[in-house]
């Protein structure tokens, strides 16, 4: 299941990756930029593989020309963005178990009712 880091480390990476798509960088060129970050790293971070110390985004986002806080999500888009994700990988694994429509409607409320209280 998705959690609360993993969903965030992504929705930033996928956020730094678009704006410096949008400046025309490379990630090998925004790299040179940052001292002891190499385009590995930049494509860890895009991908929400890496999660970078505060101190590394706020680099990366002053070499893009951007502020800190427009690569940030808001904590409700996280929450439905982890909803979502969840969501997808209950109906993936359902759909491949050999379950009649019954046991999947029962298992998939059982599983939905669970994550909710967590």
């Amino acid at each position: 299941m998705s959690t609360f880091s993993k969903v965030l480390y992504s929705m930033v990476g996928g956020k730094l990756k678009s704006l410096r798509i949008n400046k025309k960088l490379s990630q090998t060129e925004l790299s040179a930029k940052i001292p002891n970050i190499g385009r590995t790293s930049i494509s860890n971070i895009e991908k929400g593989k890496q999660h970078p110390p505060l101190h590394i985004l706020y680099q990366i986002c002053n070499e893009l020309d951007i502020d800190i806080q427009s690569i940030l999500p808001a904590y409700s888009e996280i929450e439905k963005e982890i909803e979502s994700k969840n969501k997808g990988e209950v109906e993936k694994f359902l759909n491949d178990q050999n379950l009649d429509d019954k046991t999947k409607k029962f298992l998939e409320k059982l599983i939905n009712k669970n994550l909710k209280n967590d």
